[in-house]
């Protein structure tokens, strides 16, 4: 707009009908008229496309959130879902999307050993089993006031090699033993043991998948950092 106003301050000569510079002064007129029409027009084009480029840098910028914890997350080394070891409980409360529920006595455990369990109050798809007394199936292990520790204590949430609670024993020494017995540790005596995979890569050297055994099948299992995945009470080594 500010180019169309120094235009309409060109001072143009005084036009005369019969003269031929009165007919000049008018075409030259008529002349700034359309190129201030024509400028303001492309001012108004390209605001237009600004704002559609802008609305389509930001829909590329902005990827669709995560869908938060669900009852088919899967669990990986440090994570299950959206939920990764290190994260406070307000980084986990906002990445699963649902509240936490702390251990009853979640102040006083965190002030004696530091180390103190939440749960999440719910989790969407997930369906208690009627004699679980609705149960969380996740607990997460919070140190130091950050995850240490997820212990996986039903539902379907599985490994990417598809293990998960009520596979046979025999498959996770498949998909983790690479054809050797892993190691096992009894915990309550025989024939329940831990099976513990340890990850090949060295970025990954202080974390563990731990899977508990009746002997036959996996009654829950853990994933996380040492030496805390490894504790057989939970909190307590």
């Amino acid at each position: 707009m500010s180019f169309v106003r120094w235009v309409s301050m060109v001072p143009m000569p005084h036009s005369t009908r019969h003269s031929a510079p009165g007919n000049s002064a008018g075409r030259l007129r008529a002349r700034a008229r359309a190129l201030a029409l024509a400028l303001l027009a492309l001012l108004v084009a390209g605001g237009c496309n600004r704002g559609g480029s802008a609305s389509n840098q930001e829909a590329i910028a902005s990827p669709t959130a995560p869908r938060g914890l669900t009852a088919n997350s899967p669990v990986a080394l440090t994570s299950v879902g959206p939920v990764v070891v290190g994260m406070t409980l307000d980084q986990i409360s906002a990445a699963a999307g649902v509240e936490l529920t702390r251990q009853p006595d979640y102040d006083q455990a965190v002030a004696e050993n530091n180390c103190a369990y939440v749960s999440p109050s719910t989790i969407p798809g997930y369906i208690p089993p009627p004699d679980s007394g609705n149960k969380s199936p996740l607990a997460f292990m919070m140190v130091d006031g950050k995850l240490a520790r997820i212990d996986i204590l039903g539902g379907d949430f599985a490994t990417a090699q598809g293990i998960k609670v009520g596979s046979q024993e025999k498959e996770v020494l498949e998909a983790y033993g690479n054809g050797q017995p892993l190691p096992a540790r009894p915990f309550i005596g025989p024939p329940y043991r831990y099976l513990t995979a340890t990850p090949k890569q060295e970025k990954d050297k202080n974390y563990r998948m731990v899977f508990e055994s009746d002997g036959a099948k996996v009654v829950n299992y853990r994933v996380g950092q040492l030496p805390q995945v490894e504790h057989k009470q939970g909190c307590t080594p």
